[in-house]
Order: structure tokens, then sequence, then C-alpha cells
């Protein structure tokens, strides 16, 4: 599949309208089409059931699939409503090229578009004889013609909107031109810049040669502060703990556990049934203050039990279905909640 650059999942399928009285907003916001991407035909049958005088569609791409940017840009075109692109961070790429279908463009101060030549994700790996070796340079013969017509194509949309003529555009493109805003207004490739800070999108920019260093610092940034975030969180998950008793080592390995190889994102350790290594690991490893302290038990119809301590339970007897104990329950669900944990 020809491509402009191979897709990731790192901002896959974002995008929502904001439908207001005779306005519409849609965030266009991640990779366009391929196996991870926003899908294009689900776009564009959502875009065109808009019913609005203006569509503002806000970008924040680092490309995509260039067949799914052109059914993109085909429909922004074939749209009655006036289609304001705003780029909210950088449109590089296929993301660039659908935005030349809007009636105008915006950039964000700080923001970037980047034009480049179309890419393929051709695999030839793999022993050939002779004859397999002229049918592989007939095929990439056949690649190398199509890429051609598709540099043209695109050049031309370039060109249609700055008025530049198109061999001056193509040199772009083979240079992977990264414009900043104010390059892309002199160039009028869009029609202004606008006030704002970029958005903190976090792009997969390892397929460019010319990333601007100002932008691949801008991208690490993000990811650090992201990671500062997480620890952020745990360190209020562990000063909740240790508020309500339980010691520094405790608290400790709760959060560990908490914060440790969770895939999806909704998933909670609390849910979590006994039998899973990791709950048990909480309930043999982690001391509970009620249970230390020989609190009541909770359920009164067991007053005249003597109950041993759930650690000692799961240990004995892992098949019986026990709850997780109430005290590190509750407050594995409080420090859950203070910190945002999902």
């Amino acid at each position: 599949m020809l491509t402009i650059k191979k897709t990731s999942a790192i901002r896959a399928d974002y995008r929502k309208i904001e439908n207001k009285q005779n306005e519409a907003t849609v965030y266009l916001y991640g990779d366009i089409g391929g196996w991870f991407g926003i899908d294009h035909l689900e776009f564009v049958k959502e875009f065109n059931a808009i019913d609005a005088e203006t569509i503002h569609l806000r970008v924040d791409s680092d490309g995509g699939d260039i067949f799914a940017a052109r059914a993109i840009k085909t429909a922004i075109m074939q749209h009655k409503a006036n289609v304001i692109g705003h780029v909210d961070g950088i449109a590089a790429s296929a993301a660039s090229f659908l935005l030349m279908g809007c009636d105008e463009i915006e950039i964000v101060d700080g923001g970037f578009l980047m034009i480049h030549n179309a890419l393929s994700l051709i695999d030839i790996l793999g022993f050939f004889n002779i004859d397999e070796l002229s049918g592989l340079i007939d095929s990439l013969s056949k690649e190398r013609n199509l890429h051609t017509k598709i540099n043209e194509t695109i050049a031309n949309d370039y060109a249609k909107r700055s008025g530049v003529d198109i061999k001056e555009v193509l040199q772009w493109m083979k240079n992977e031109t990264w414009f900043t805003a104010e390059e892309a207004l002199e160039n009028k490739l869009v029609d202004r810049v606008y006030d704002g800070k970029p958005v903190a999108g976090k792009y997969d920019l390892s397929l460019f040669n010319n990333v601007p260093e100002e932008l691949r610092d801008r991208n690490q940034n993000d990811e650090e502060d992201e990671e500062k975030g997480i620890h952020s969180k745990k360190r209020d998950a562990e000063t909740a703990l240790r508020k309500a008793g339980f010691s520094r080592n405790d608290a400790l390995k709760i959060v560990a556990k908490g914060f440790q190889d969770v895939g999806d994102p909704q998933t909670e350790l609390i849910n979590q049934d006994v039998g899973d290594p990791q709950t048990e690991l909480i309930n043999q490893d982690v001391g509970d203050p009620q249970t230390e302290d020989n609190a009541p038990q909770r359920d009164a119809d067991n007053a005249n039990q003597t109950e041993e301590p759930a650690e000692v339970k799961v240990i004995e007897d892992q098949a019986e279905e026990l709850p997780i104990k109430d005290r590190t329950y509750e407050l594995i669900g409080r420090a859950n909640k203070l910190t945002n944990f999902k």
C-alpha cells in the first residue's frame, strides 16, 4: 500500500465533532488511515452529515495514508459549508495535503506544516533467482512510476494553493520541507497565523529526515512531562496510603503493584480476583493496620468466630474465593480517586 508515511498507534483514531448553531468543529487529531489511524470512510460519512454554514477543521497530525487523505480532502472541497482549517500543532505529510481542500487555512504560532515525497512500505527480503529478480525489478519500476504520478498530483494541489511554480513545489517535496508558521504564511500555504500555544501532541517522527530541532525537542519534552505526571501520581498515592496508616514500605508495595503492567487503562488493581498473583502478593506482603491492631470484624454474623488473617487464608487455601481485605480495597480505591489513576 502506498502511503505518505506508515501510520503508528501513538496518536490513533481521535476524532470528534462539536455542533453549534450554524457552526461545527471537527477535531482531526491523529494518524490518517492505515491500520491504526483515523478511518477515512467513517470520517467522511460523519463529515458529510454535518449541517452547518461553517466547519472548523482542527488538525494535529503527523500524516498517514495518502489515499485516505485524498478522500478526506475531496469531502472537504465538496461540502457546502465554508471549511476553515486550523493547524493546532503540526500538519505533516498527508495531513498538510488534505488541508489544501479547505476554503481557509490558519496555523498556530509555533506550529509546523510539512510536505515531502510519497513513501512506500516495500518488503523485498528473501532469496531470488534471475526470473524472480526480473519480476521484482518490473514491480519496482511500476511502483516508481506510480510515485511520480502521485507526487506530481500532490504538488499540483500545493501549487494551486500557494501560487508557487510546481517545479519549486516538487523541490520542496524532494527536500522534505518543514515550514514554520511564518514560512507557511510567507509561501501562501496558509492564510494567517493565530496566537496560541501548539497542542502537546505526541508524534512518531521516525520516518522523517529533517525534523526541526525545536519540534524534536518539544516532542521529547512532552514524553518526559507524561513520565513526570506518572511519578507525581505515584507520590500522591503513596502519601494517601501513609496518611491512612500504612507503613512506608507497605504503601510503596501497593503503589508499585497498582502502576505495574496496566494494559487496559480502565482496569483497576482493586478489581482483580484473589487468584491473580498480583492481588495475592498484596494480600501476602502488605500488612493491614486494622488487622494488625486486632480491629473488630466487619461481619456481625461472624462476631463470635475467630478469623485468621486474610494473608494466611490466601496462602493456605488459594482455591477458596476470598474478597480482598476491606482496608486494602478501600485505600487503593481512595488512592486511585485522588490520583485519577485509571
